[in-house]
């Protein structure tokens, strides 16, 4: 939980951020979510800056590194 803190995540980015590592696209998020798919692209790019990553790969990539997602 400590990395979790580190990166200061909202418990709606961590639940987006699981779904992102699981494939899961913009447009299903929203729907999933019941949010905009606007709304949903912002929380894809909120977490790439508070990761401090560039791209969705990158993001990923450190959510394992990191053992914020199994």
């Amino acid at each position: 939980m400590a990395t979790l803190e580190k990166y200061k995540l909202s418990k709606r980015e961590f639940q987006v951020l699981q779904m992102i590592v699981n494939g899961i696209t913009d447009e299903q998020i929203a729907l999933e979510l019941f949010v905009t798919i606007h709304t949903a692209n912002a929380h894809r790019k909120k977490l790439r800056e508070k990761m401090n990553v560039n791209n969705v790969a990158a993001l990923v990539a450190e959510a394992f590194r990191k053992k914020l997602v199994k």
